[in-house]
């Protein structure tokens, strides 16, 4: 097997949900799968709670879903089991090739992706990085993910992206002069103008992010979701956890001139 077809199918296993799906020939299936080509994965380990390098423990048949004459193998289900080497604890897959469409499916994953993929969400949130709502939404946004449901995915983000537009004019509403009623009303382009000044990132990249969350809701298939899915949530992380820095940074040269003043009174 290839390199190439070998990167898919490790695709398959660790980024894409249930019932993701892999166009290739049965053979390659069937060899990456008894022939043991993934004998290792970096996951997290949800009883370990941290990565570990999940090591191959064998596959077996499922006889229940039948039978089929391709290239002269029968069985075209298999469940796969791998195991965290510091607990022994499990984690299943089962995959089913699909003949008429040539292609293998993934049907079921044990425990799931969202709970044994290394994720940045964990990061913002052990570092205090992300407030509770965002992290709430973006937590639901992956758990979507995980299971392949991406245009429900980016309806969760871009609430995040309006949430946060709101909370930035909120906190500085008596400079921008404006009722929060009237700056709800606004298109995002003119929201993204009105709080321009107080923006911790570029404002030319919100306009872009916004579009594609909302393309993702009304226009964009499952899977063109999917391909952009990982790269709009680390922006949008980065741009939740940069106006929380620039805000923390604010109060602070706000307190040493009121220490300042303070002292220099006294």
């Amino acid at each position: 097997m290839d390199e190439t077809t070998k990167e898919k199918f490790l695709d398959l296993f660790t980024k894409q949900g249930v019932y993701g799906r892999l166009k290739c020939a049965y053979k390659d299936f069937h060899d990456f799968i008894c022939n043991e080509t993934l004998r290792s994965m970096d996951l997290y380990c949800t009883k370990c709670k941290s990565n570990k390098t999940f090591v191959h423990n064998g596959y077996k048949s499922i006889e229940q879903f039948g039978m089929a004459s391709i290239e002269s193998y029968s069985f075209y289900a298999y469940s796969l089991r791998y195991n965290c080497p510091t607990c022994q604890n499990n984690l299943w897959y089962i995959f089913y090739y699909d003949k008429n469409k040539e292609s293998v499916v993934k049907l079921a994953q044990y425990p799931t992706l969202h709970d044994v993929t290394p994720d940045e969400l964990k990061k913002y949130k052990k570092n205090d990085l992300i407030d509770e709502e965002s992290f709430n939404q973006i937590y639901k946004a992956d758990t979507c993910a995980s299971e392949s449901y991406f245009i429900a995915a980016y309806t969760y983000m871009r609430r995040v992206y309006e949430s946060l537009l709101v909370n930035i004019f909120t906190q500085n509403k008596e400079e921008i002069g404006i009722s929060e009623e009237d700056f709800k009303k606004l298109r995002s382009d003119e929201k993204i103008a009105k709080i321009k000044p107080y923006l911790a990132i570029d404002d030319e990249i919100y306009k872009p992010l916004y579009a594609l969350l909302s393309a993702g809701i009304h226009s964009l298939s499952e899977e063109e979701c999917r391909e952009d899915y990982t790269l709009l949530k680390s922006i949008l992380l980065d741009i939740i956890a940069e106006q929380k820095a620039r805000k923390e940074k604010e109060e602070k040269r706000k307190n040493i001139k009121d220490l300042y003043s303070k002292r220099k009174g006294k």
